[in-house]
């Protein structure tokens, strides 16, 4: 099996990626050397001033190893160097991400979703999703479209874990529907003190308009509380990014919180584990699998200090806590078949469950410590709904290994914001947000797709170092 190495590369003339690029193909020449791996490299390197368009240099590339005879490709940023636990070999049924354990990330893989860094092909594969989509220019999310594609065209499917069958829920309707919990001698310590939360839910972002997007100046934040305390506001919620999350305060005031990405829509094992003793606490959703994902959400995230002391107040599900300091309301949209909270000593302390703890106005508490709530159902409704199957997050195939980045100034995503061409890598998060994966892209007619892009080669060296060639595009 021939393997073709394809290299997205563009000079800026401050010398980092040439730099990068004078790095990579001598170690590659060595590191596919010594495992007798039949190999070529080919970079594709764009040479016209428009914006890097990284998709389109790869399926530039790409084209040059189908016609130079190769059995498949390894997409390969150009500043990542393998280690030796890193397997090229033949991806087999479906596409492989191989560059998973990275320097730059701590040796963590970086997202539960992620596809960048290296990933394997097959000719046929590469060529049934139609490559990389070319309207993607600056940085960002021309990975994420390409993993898309593999989903639409069947070769990731997400696993599915079992559910109860048939439950009774309560349908939140987003905008009146609530329960209130008052204080209670086995409620007020939490969550000063260690607890478990556990709800099967579905949460859902309301609306296009209101979906979060991190290079939308004009898209604002919104969390959906599931379950909230009064005060300086703990809460589990659903938002507009798509995302689990929980806050929780130290006694210094001083904010705590993490986040699970999960699409809108979907039922839902959520699960918040805190422990004031040891100073850890733990989002996971389905069980198991963010603890066996380890990404950039993950938790367990440790904390510093002890936990904020709240008076006796209710606890709010489907809603924010009314406050002093403004009249905000913002409600759950979605359903709720179950939800169990669980005190430092790992005792039930409150259960609702929809099906035997719905009557009229009330939800009984079904632990035995009379935490009932008082239902406001409003424009909501209480129904039934097949949970026969809960979906897990979707992720592609991978084989784990590890890969030491090369030095430069970040770009993407840091600190909840995007760095360098801000406008730029904005229109890229909307067009895969709102167009690819609402399915307006056909991924088959894509004007922008592998066998659609609009590209001139200007000319090709050969052998510039061992065995490699530079295809100089312009687009």
């Amino acid at each position: 099996m021939k393997l073709g190495i394809c290299i997205p590369y563009r000079d800026v003339g401050d010398g980092v990626r040439k730099k990068h690029l004078d790095t990579l193909v001598p170690y590659l020449e060595d590191f596919f050397g010594k495992r007798d791996i039949d190999f070529r490299i080919y970079i594709g390197h764009q040479v016209d001033d428009k914006k890097f368009n990284r998709s389109g240099t790869k399926n530039a590339a790409f084209l040059a190893a189908k016609k130079d005879g190769c059995d498949y490709v390894a997409f390969h940023d150009v500043d990542m160097l393998p280690t030796d636990d890193v397997d090229y070999s033949y991806p087999g049924e479906t596409p492989k991400q191989i560059a998973t354990y990275l320097s730059q990330w701590d040796y963590t893989l970086r997202d539960v979703e992620y596809f960048g860094g290296v990933v394997l092909f097959t000719i046929e594969q590469f060529e049934k999703v139609n490559g990389y989509h070319t309207n993607y220019w600056g940085w960002g999310m021309e990975d994420d479209d390409l993993f898309w594609r593999c989903y639409l065209k069947g070769y990731y499917e997400p696993e599915t874990i079992k559910g109860p069958g048939h439950k009774k829920v309560i349908k939140f309707d987003g905008a009146t529907t609530y329960i209130e919990i008052p204080p209670s001698v086995t409620l007020n310590e939490i969550p000063e003190k260690s607890f478990i939360v556990e709800a099967l839910v579905k949460g859902v972002v309301k609306t296009d308009e209101e979906e979060y997007l991190i290079g939308n100046d004009n898209s604002k934040y919104i969390k959906y509380p599931l379950l909230c305390k009064q005060g300086w506001d703990f809460d589990i919620s659903y938002n507009n990014a798509r995302a689990w999350s929980s806050s929780l305060w130290s006694w210094k005031n001083e904010h705590m919180y993490n986040w699970v990405k999960r699409y809108s829509d979907l039922w839902t094992k959520v699960k918040l584990e805190v422990n004031h003793r040891e100073k850890w606490r733990e989002l996971t959703i389905n069980d198991v699998e963010y603890d066996e994902r380890f990404g950039i959400q993950q938790s367990k995230l440790s904390f510093d200090d002890r936990l904020k002391k709240y008076p006796p107040k209710p606890f709010y599900i489907g809603r924010n806590a009314p406050n002093s300091w403004g009249n905000i309301r913002n409600f759950f949209k979605g359903e709720l078949a179950e939800i169990k909270i669980y005190n430092q000593q790992r005792r039930l302390i409150l259960h609702y469950d929809i099906d035997k703890s719905y009557k009229g106005d009330k939800i009984l508490d079904l632990s035995g410590n009379e935490n009932h709530g008082r239902l406001f159902l409003y424009e909501g409704k209480v129904t039934k709904s097949d949970i026969s199957e809960i979906v897990n997050t979707l992720v592609p195939d991978r084989r784990y290994g590890t890969m030491e980045c090369l030095p430069h100034e970040d770009e993407g995503i840091v600190d909840g914001s995007f760095q360098g061409d801000i406008k730029a890598t904005a229109r890229n998060e909307l067009i895969y947000r709102k167009h690819m994966q609402k399915g307006e892209i056909d991924v088959d007619k894509d004007e922008y797709g592998l066998h659609q892009m609009k590209y001139e080669i200007e000319s090709v060296q050969d052998d510039i170092y061992n065995r490699h060639q530079i295809i100089n595009v312009r687009f």
